[in-house]
This record gives structure tokens, C-alpha cells and sequence, in this order.
């Protein structure tokens, strides 16, 4: 019996039903809703959310309830689990008529990410990822200070011209933002363009000027300045650890090279 338990909790099982898990939810939304097929990819899911219950049941009990909770790949499963606990009631109940619940029974898609635990060297990963948005934190508040300010300006500038795109200081953000991720920021400035060529021709010119000058500035701080900085800042903190090693290596040569020039020396 202990031995069928191992085999349940398993990393190789648990990975296998990972893998079933996330294909039968995409092929249950591909399949025609009262045809055969929905019906079965329905069944597999149903089958491991029972799995998944039945392992966090088995584990919290071997371990001990405080053991278990200690591990945050346990709380996670175990947050999981409980979030998604209404599709137990799939087969008996519609839970389509609550939307409460159906919102909860999306709980069972972060099921998916327990496919994480088993990459190699992931709390490496996870320790770098954190010290790099720590280090970005800083690029990110200027990048969200320089969008508020050009926001406001663009609202002033272009409210009238352009009210979809500026017609008030947030809309304006979400459109600065889009130029700072240079996709798609010229269709923004050729449309407030085409909208001012109505003006008349004086009109016309200092808006085109106007725009040409903002977009331009907008792009390259925020877009070619901005964003490069904050993924270099990122990229670096997180290959940290690995220039860590290298350095200490490096080091380590270094006091070595010494010591036999030493050597050399004292007995020249």
C-alpha cells in the first residue's frame, strides 16, 4: 500500500497528469459543446482534478499538516486545489449558471504550473527574476512617471483633434504606452495627422509639426531609452549569479598565477 501511495504522489506521475490535464482543457474547448468528444476531454479533466485532490489529501497526510503547509509548492497546490474545488460539482451541477463559480473554476488552469517545479535550477531562476524586478523597480517608476507626464501634455495637445486616442489623461496613457512599445505609434500619429488636415493649412502645419516633434520625443525616450534600459537592467540581474561565478574563478586564477610567480621568484 505505501508503495501505490509513492507511486501516486510521484514527480513522473504527477508530471504525466500535468501533461493530460492542460491537453484535455485545450481539446474540450476545441470540441463542439453537446458532442461526444467535449463530453470525454470533460471526463479526463474531471478525472485529474480528482487526482489532484487525492494527492494533496495523501501528502498533507503523510507529512503532517505543518510539514506539508511549510513547502510553498504545497500551499500552492493546495490554493489550487481549493480554488478549483467547484468542478467537483461539474457532473451534478451547471455550475455555467453561477458566475462566481465559473470564475473560480478557472482555478484549475494554475494547475498548469506545477510543471515548473521541475525544471532544473528553477530557484536559481526565481531568485534572479526577483532581484531583477527589485533593480528595475527604479527604470519602471521613471518609465510610469515620463507616461504620466506625456499623457497629460498629449490629452492638452490632442484632446480636441483625437479624442479616442486622447480624450482624457488615461486613455492617453494606454496610447503613450503603445508608442513606448513602438507597435504600432505611427498609425496614432498619421490618424491625429489625417484629423488636423481639416483645420486649414496654417492649422494643419502646426499640428503636423507639433505631432512630429511629440511622437518623435515620445518614441525615443520611452520607447528606444527607456525600454532598453529597463531590459538591460533586468537581463544583467539576472545573469548575476552567473558573472558571480566567473569572477570567482577568475579570482581564484589570479591567486594562483601569484602565488607561482612567488614561487618562481624566490627560487630565481
Amino acid at each position: 500500500m505505501r508503495r501505490l501511495l509513492d507511486r501516486l504522489v510521484s514527480d513522473r506521475l504527477v508530471m504525466a497528469v500535468i501533461v493530460v490535464n492542460a491537453a484535455a482543457l485545450v481539446l474540450h474547448e476545441m470540441s463542439p459543446v453537446h458532442g461526444l468528444p467535449a463530453a470525454f476531454w470533460f471526463w479526463v479533466d474531471y478525472a485529474c482534478v480528482w487526482f489532484f485532490l487525492v494527492k494533496v489529501l495523501i501528502k498533507s497526510r503523510r507529512a503532517g499538516w505543518a510539514a506539508y503547509w511549510a513547502s510553498g509548492w504545497n500551499r500552492f497546490d493546495f490554493t489550487v486545489e481549493m480554488v478549483s474545488l467547484p468542478a467537483v460539482l461539474g457532473p451534478f451541477l451547471d455550475v455555467k449558471q453561477f458566475a462566481f463559480v465559473l470564475i473560480l473554476r478557472l482555478g484549475r488552469l494554475f494547475r498548469l504550473f506545477r510543471v515548473l517545479r521541475f525544471i532544473p535550477n528553477l530557484d536559481r531562476m526565481v531568485t534572479g527574476a526577483r532581484r531583477a524586478l527589485r533593480a528595475s523597480v527604479g527604470v519602471f517608476l521613471a518609465l510610469a512617471l515620463v507616461n504620466l507626464i506625456l499623457a497629460v501634455i498629449a490629452t492638452l495637445l490632442f484632446r480636441n483633434i483625437d479624442p479616442k486616442h486622447f480624450g482624457n489623461p488615461v486613455t492617453a496613457g494606454y496610447s503613450i504606452f503603445q508608442v513606448f512599445t513602438v507597435e504600432g505609434w505611427n498609425e496614432i500619429a498619421e490618424g491625429l495627422v489625417a484629423s488636423a488636415e481639416g483645420g486649414g493649412e496654417t492649422v494643419s502645419l502646426a499640428v503636423v509639426v507639433t505631432v512630429r516633434m511629440f511622437f518623435v520625443v515620445a518614441v525615443v525616450v520611452g520607447g528606444i531609452l527607456g525600454l532598453s534600459l529597463a531590459n538591460a537592467v533586468f537581463v544583467d540581474q539576472m545573469m548575476l549569479d552567473n558573472n558571480d561565478a566567473i569572477e570567482a574563478k577568475v579570482d581564484r586564477l589570479t591567486a594562483e598565477i601569484r602565488s607561482l610567480r612567488e614561487e618562481v621568484t624566490r627560487h630565481t
